[in-house]
């Protein structure tokens, strides 16, 4: 029975920490693509999930990438992912972006190699 439970406990620390390296680099990239391309340098950023999802279509990224033109605390003309096949699966990170006292909410949709944002989204609560 001692054996069970240090082999329990031993596979929960691996998912832990397997789980922590995953939302780590994810945000690391996206404290990067908002660096280059906010509209200001006085903001804070806070990170509340990071996940895998195939529910976003090729179309959706399209639409995302529009809407972000008209988000006025980015900058216009943002760079994204090149690649010319959309992935399958896409990592995203759910962020606070805290701008002159308000705080927005936005997702933001990583490559399954986690260094590059293909789109983002302004959360509507």
């Amino acid at each position: 029975m001692k054996h069970i439970t240090i082999a329990t406990l031993a596979c929960a620390a691996a998912i832990t920490l397997a789980g922590c390296g995953h939302s780590h680099k994810a945000e690391s990239t996206v404290k990067d693509f908002l660096e280059k391309n906010i509209s200001t340098t006085e903001y804070t950023v806070a990170f509340t999930k990071t996940d895998s999802t195939r529910h976003v279509t090729d179309s959706a990224v399209i639409e995302m990438r529009k809407d972000a033109e008209r988000n006025p605390i980015f900058k216009k003309g943002i760079a994204y992912d090149s690649a010319t096949v959309m992935p399958k699966k896409y990592v995203y990170t759910k962020a606070e972006i805290c701008v002159g006292g308000d705080t927005i909410a936005h997702t933001f949709y990583l490559n399954p190699e986690e260094n590059r944002i293909v789109a983002f989204k302004r959360q509507n609560y």
